[in-house]
């Protein structure tokens, strides 16, 4: 961080981080450039964040000359708890993965670029269901191949990056096309015979699942995802905005409390596996 970076500039650098769209990073460098210091000790500073903004720019005008010529551009609807992305160069095992751990059943060769478009599958992560798109092979140069920005662009809104890759060299290579188009979602790299490859998946999505119940009642099936470190609060705004309204207590059983039915009020924070008993006056 710049010495002598406001508040507003230090607030600025935090969004820009986990900002996902080039037109928002776009805003924010903007914005950087407007707040941030401006004495000659800077100007390193200010050139950088130059560079990045007339980057973007030329990305988005390659996705738009892209989506010109092709017409409507490739956009994959967000469907579940989450999205995830598979990519990998040819032949890395993509497909074989997909097929083990959603409902998908892509076709599996030997021969190089089997898989021609973004296909798409299901997780189901102990009744939470995850949505899984695997891209076509990475290749050098990525965003000048045909359907490389529209690729991209799904790859750019995915929760989560998971390289499928057999070789360091192979990984190498795709991060660098990614780094090249500034693509900043988290990313883990897996070998597409691990056989712990859904629980991975999942610890690395940031979530939780917990289980509602009525009073005297079995727990509600599915589960409900929350982002870790939700509270009781959270969940019930999930739930329906009227158990905020009338709340009065809650009863958890899980790993989140010190004994089975404890009473719990909003701010509690739950944890994977809870079950919740909410309670309205």
């Amino acid at each position: 961080m710049p010495i002598n970076a406001g508040f507003e500039y230090q607030r600025l650098e935090k969004e820009y981080a986990v900002t996902k769209t080039i037109q928002e990073k776009i805003i924010i460098l903007q914005k950087m450039l407007q707040v941030g210091p401006k004495h000659k000790g800077a100007e390193k500073l200010r050139d950088d964040i130059k560079k990045k903004i007339s980057k973007y720019k030329e990305l988005v005008q390659k996705e738009k000359e892209h989506s010109k010529k092709r017409g409507k551009g490739i956009s994959i609807k967000k469907e579940g708890a989450a999205q995830v992305v598979l990519i990998g160069v040819t032949n890395s095992g993509k497909s074989t993965l997909l097929s083990k751990i959603t409902n998908a059943k892509p076709e599996i060769a030997d021969y190089e670029f089997t898989t021609k478009k973004p296909e798409m599958g299901t997780m189901n992560y102990n009744g939470i269901i995850i949505q899984v798109i695997e891209t076509p092979a990475i290749t050098k140069n990525y965003i000048s191949k045909e359907h490389g920005p529209a690729y991209l662009g799904i790859i750019r809104h995915a929760d989560l990056i998971v390289i499928v890759s057999r070789t360091k060299q192979d990984e190498k290579l795709i991060k660098n096309e990614l780094k090249e188009v500034s693509i900043q979602a988290k990313k883990i790299t897996l070998d597409s015979q691990d056989e712990n490859a859904k629980e991975k998946i999942w610890r690395n999505l940031n979530l939780i699942y917990v289980y509602t119940k009525m009073p005297g009642k079995e727990k509600d099936q599915p589960p409900i995802s929350l982002q870790k470190n939700s509270t009781v609060k959270d969940l019930a705004l999930k739930v329906h905005k009227d158990f905020i309204k009338n709340f009065d207590f809650a009863r958890i059983w899980g790993k989140s409390v010190r004994h089975p039915g404890m009473r719990c009020g909003l701010r509690h924070s739950l944890s994977n596996g809870d079950i919740i008993e909410l309670h309205i006056r």
